[in-house]
């Protein structure tokens, strides 16, 4: 499937004006609901009883599938990290949520973007990732204090709430595996060493290593392994801040974007798909090493068969901040389900030297401590054997 098809469906225009004043309502994390942040008007969004499917991966590399986000967006490019992001139609210009740049522009046409049909709502809000950012920044005796200055000035447009696109994928695996089983055993050696100028042999103990082949079989069922298809930020981070639960996936409705970015995946499932079963490769491997008998192995090869591939396309909530520290550009994420924070920080070497010359003053009085104790105890010994002589 490639990332843009070359076939549409017609996108629907859907907004969502306050009732009670005609502002356009925003999806409020706290609330679960559509909110008017001008008079307060909640409005639930409605259930569906749309189920969650999972798609067959080989109809979905080549059927066609609905596009565009159901609801009328605005397509901006990042010239800086090449990140495309759909936001609501009366914004004119942004700041990349990704890497900070203001090198962002107006794409004439929306892009074709395949629907997602499922996603996690945001449940943190914006003044708690706000609050995580801030003490996870400000944190810790190597911060700068020119960073801890940053965490406490910190303010609200600084975070980003996006919508980040991921694939899973479902698999049912048939392994077959084969290698070399080896067996610990030992036997006796005699060797010869010079002891006070005479030459003596002496038996040790050798370990050795008896191989035999070894093969068998494995399955394993895997559910939702999820696959990342954004190559927008720093992957590195983004996986730090999993898992995500995908058991509380709902069904996609426009008015979770309401106020809300939403990136493009830029990982197609073809690719996507191939990362999938890197991950997959790495357990089976693992668990089939395990079933090898003996007491180590080498020369592993395993075989693998996948039935029943199925795949979706998810959005899962992050809320993203960047900041500059000396003209480095430095990245932070927020779990927007879980609430779990990661990100990148500098150090303060200056501190990290004054920590490492105090722990070495402190070993330093200790070893001096412990001379002086056992002086005492040298001298104290000497007195008492003295009258005895």
């Amino acid at each position: 499937m490639a990332s843009t098809p070359t076939n549409t469906v017609p996108q629907h225009t859907h907004k969502f004006p306050c009732s009670q004043c005609g502002a356009e309502l925003d999806f409020d994390p706290a609330q679960n609901a559509l909110t008017c942040k001008y008079c307060g008007n909640v409005v639930p969004i409605p259930t569906t009883k749309v189920a969650i499917k999972e798609h067959q991966l080989q109809e979905g590399l080549l059927a066609e599938r609905a596009e565009g986000w159901g609801t009328e967006t605005r397509s901006f490019k990042c010239k800086s990290c090449m990140a495309t992001i759909a936001v609501e139609p009366s914004v004119v210009s942004t700041e990349c949520p990704f890497c900070g740049s203001n090198q962002v522009f107006a794409l004439e046409e929306s892009s074709k973007v395949i629907k997602p049909e499922s996603l996690i709502p945001f449940k943190i809000d914006q003044d708690t990732a706000l609050s995580k950012f801030r003490q996870w920044l400000g944190s810790g005796w190597f911060r700068p204090n020119a960073v801890k200055q940053i965490a406490r000035g910190a303010q609200t447009h600084q975070l980003h709430g996006v919508y980040l696109p991921f694939w899973t994928f479902d698999a049912l695996t048939s392994s077959w595996w084969e290698a070399e089983a080896g067996y610990y055993y030992y036997e006796t050696e005699r060797y010869t060493v010079v002891e006070d100028g005479k030459r003596v042999t002496k038996t040790r103990q050798v370990r050795k290593i008896r191989w035999e082949p070894a093969s068998g079989s494995h399955q394993q069922v895997f559910d939702d392994v999820l696959v990342y298809a954004t190559k927008s930020v720093d992957q590195r981070i983004l996986q730090k801040i999993y898992p995500f639960d995908t058991k509380a996936l709902v069904p996609y409705q426009p008015q979770y974007l309401s106020g809300w970015a939403a990136e493009e995946y830029q990982i197609p499932l073809k690719e996507g798909w191939t990362l999938a079963q890197q991950i997959m490769n790495e357990q089976i491997r693992a668990a089939c090493a395990q079933k090898i008998p003996g007491d180590t192995y080498r020369n592993l090869s395993v075989d693998t068969a996948y039935a029943n591939v199925t795949y979706k396309h998810v959005l899962f909530p992050v809320w993203i901040a960047s900041y500059r520290y000396r003209n480095k550009l430095y990245h932070f994420m927020v779990n927007g389900q879980t609430g779990e924070v990661q990100g990148q920080a500098p150090i303060s070497w200056i501190k990290v030297l004054i920590a490492i010359v105090i722990a070495l003053l402190i070993i330093a009085c200790i070893v001096a401590g412990l001379s002086a104790l056992s002086s005492l105890g040298g001298g104290g010994t000497s007195a008492l054997l003295l009258p005895l002589i």
